[in-house]
């Protein structure tokens, strides 16, 4: 099965909402209550093997984790994360001090973002662990960021460093929270979205919603140390690593030439911010070499059922 394949099918058949102001195919969908009030909803599902390992992270940096990925949703929005339900599905020999410190690494990330979980469910299964979230967020009288609006001759922008996330960054890395509602009401950002699949695969996401293509400037990308280290264990460059490495969870927009220089001489941030590109009108992703020479680059970040 083709993930995104999928995900399209099942977005040609949702029905219209007046209620529904972002559905499906962004970070989070957004609706419309308490006369006109947006509220954003978004889940994410974690499983044992495939975004965490028993055998490498402890319980509570699972639950850490399972809490920090849909706060990076609500972040990608520009918006405010208020409120949680978790369903945790337990493997049926798990000890009682494991559930509670997974359910204790939970809570913490949840206080430290002033999110209060209200509810959820317990089951168990023969084998895996897996535990899913689903969160609720408030627009903070700012419009939710989509990756629908990105314009011909934005900058492209991302926040930290990229790449090497296997190594540890995947499981402690900060949600972009406190950034995201600063871009939002501070600066008129076009399009956002969280990097969870990848540099590449997470632009394509915005370039396809906006109907654009773009170009990345190879000597921009800002290339994390654990993804040189990375690649001297797997060979590939420290470059491949920061454009196609999933879970960095750092945030990836555009806005204009002009507000971008803004944001870089401004101190609103305090995080590493960098401009790696530009917003073409079509061709999918070129990239740019130090020497001026450029080459089509074709996405491959994480899919699930490949």
């Amino acid at each position: 099965m083709d993930e995104l394949s999928f995900i399209k099918w099942i977005r040609s058949g949702q029905k219209k909402d007046r209620n529904i102001s972002i559905g499906i195919g962004d970070d989070c969908a957004s609706i419309k209550v308490n006369k006109g009030k947006l509220y954003l909803v978004t889940t994410d599902m974690l499983v044992q093997d495939t975004h965490f390992e028993l055998e490498r992270n402890k319980p509570g940096e699972i639950g850490r984790k399972s809490i920090a990925c849909s706060i990076s949703d609500i972040a990608a929005m520009g918006c405010t994360a208020k409120y949680a339900v978790v369903s945790i599905c337990f493997p049926a020999k798990t000890g009682t001090r494991f559930a509670k410190e997974l359910y204790r690494g939970m809570k913490e990330a949840a206080d430290e973002y002033n999110i209060k979980i209200i509810g959820g469910d317990v089951v168990s299964s023969k084998k895996l662990l897996v535990i899913n979230v689903a969160m609720l967020g408030e627009d903070s009288g700012v419009k939710p960021i989509t990756r629908s609006n990105a314009r011909v001759g934005d900058a492209i922008m991302v926040t930290g460093t990229l790449g090497g996330s296997i190594l540890k960054k995947h499981a402690t890395f900060k949600p972009r929270l406190k950034e995201g509602l600063i871009l939002n009401k501070k600066f008129k950002v076009n399009s956002m979205i969280d990097i969870s699949d990848g540099l590449l695969a997470d632009l394509n996401h915005i370039l396809d919603e906006s109907k654009v293509g773009a170009v990345l400037y190879e000597d921009k990308i800002p290339v994390s140390v654990d993804a040189k280290k990375l690649s001297r264990k797997t060979g590939l460059s420290p470059l491949h690593h920061a454009l196609n490495d999933g879970e960095d969870y750092e945030l990836l927009f555009t806005l204009s030439d002009k507000e971008s220089e803004r944001l870089l001489s401004s101190c609103h941030i305090s995080i590493r911010v960098s401009k790696i590109g530009h917003i073409k009108k079509t061709g999918g992703i070129t990239i740019q070499d130090s020497n001026g020479k450029l080459r089509k680059i074709k996405p491959m970040g994480y899919e699930h059922f490949k």
